[in-house]
């Protein structure tokens, strides 16, 4: 490749980082602008640093590759540590302002953080912390959208599929009632991916209905460790409750073993159907094309 063409691609993995940054920063300065403005914290929780984070991981995961980016697995280490860091950094300067200015509206910094600077100091030790954490999280997630561009076409309908996961897991953390969180169903979206398959697998050189099975299986099995995430998400009591799991009703090994089991099998039938579905529109569409 020309040195000329290696540095535009190299630009462009830069600015794909740097808007994933801005649109992070924008996140929480936008929801410490309207918490102090009198906006309701009922209408400033739904822009959730964390939430904001999580997304833009998956996503830069999925879009890297296409501007010579994350190839290797090595190369998401910098941006999992980046990323969390760049957020929390924000976090912690708007807790800063929120505590030593006694800005109440902001939920940033608490009443005992006003004019106590131990208690603010301590709150903004538990924000570093909370970088440790998410480093993990995010590095986690980068790499199953990561793994995915082993089969190319999977990586798209695989990271939607994450997406409904996450929002629906958020919203659930809310408070959201499960009547609207149901709209956002990723049953109906492995489903879905099954006419993105068969529509858009032969166009890329998977012609026939051998060639869709391994692609998809890997979307079945993508979509039941999304849910399985979600699932360990909820199972501990730190952690927000979601329909993912119940924790009131006990046993919570014996039932995380059980869903860990279930991701393997329950993704498997997920696989077959969605070849089934896939095989069913590449045959009808090279039919028309016919």
């Amino acid at each position: 490749m020309p040195a000329n063409s290696e540095a535009s691609t190299g630009n462009a993995y830069k600015r794909l980082v740097r808007n994933t940054m801005l649109f992070l920063a924008l996140l929480v300065v936008a929801r410490f602008v309207l918490e102090i403005s009198g906006t309701p914290g009922t209408v400033t929780r739904y822009l959730s640093s964390t939430a904001g984070l999580v997304l833009a991981a998956i996503y830069l995961a999925a879009i890297a590759p296409l501007k010579r980016g994350m190839l290797k697995f090595s190369q998401l280490f910098l941006p999992a540590l980046l990323l969390p860091a760049w957020t929390i950094g924000w976090v912690i300067l708007a807790t800063f302002i929120s505590g030593a200015f006694r800005l109440e509206r902001s939920h940033f910094a608490g009443p005992a953080d006003y004019g106590n600077w131990g208690h603010l100091g301590f709150h903004i030790f538990e924000h570093v912390i909370e970088i440790g954490i998410l480093f993990v999280v995010v590095l986690v997630l980068m790499t199953l959208v990561h793994l995915l561009w082993r089969w190319p076409v999977t990586v798209g309908p695989g990271v939607i599929l994450g997406a409904l996961v996450i929002v629906r897991y958020w919203l659930e953390a809310m408070g959201v009632s499960g009547l609207r969180t149901a709209a956002l169903s990723s049953t109906v979206g492995i489903l879905v991916a099954g006419f993105y398959l068969g529509g858009v697998g032969p166009r890329l050189g998977l012609a026939g209905g051998r060639r869709l099975f391994v692609p998809a299986l890997v979307l079945g099995w993508t979509w039941r460790l999304w849910v399985f995430i979600a699932t360990l998400m909820s199972a501990f009591p730190p952690l927000y409750q979601t329909h993912f799991f119940n924790r009131s009703a006990g046993n919570v090994p014996v039932r995380l073993a059980g869903a860990l089991a279930g991701t393997v099998v329950e993704g498997f039938i997920a696989g077959l159907i969605v070849w089934g579905i896939a095989a069913w529109i590449a045959d009808a569409t090279r039919e028309a094309a016919e």
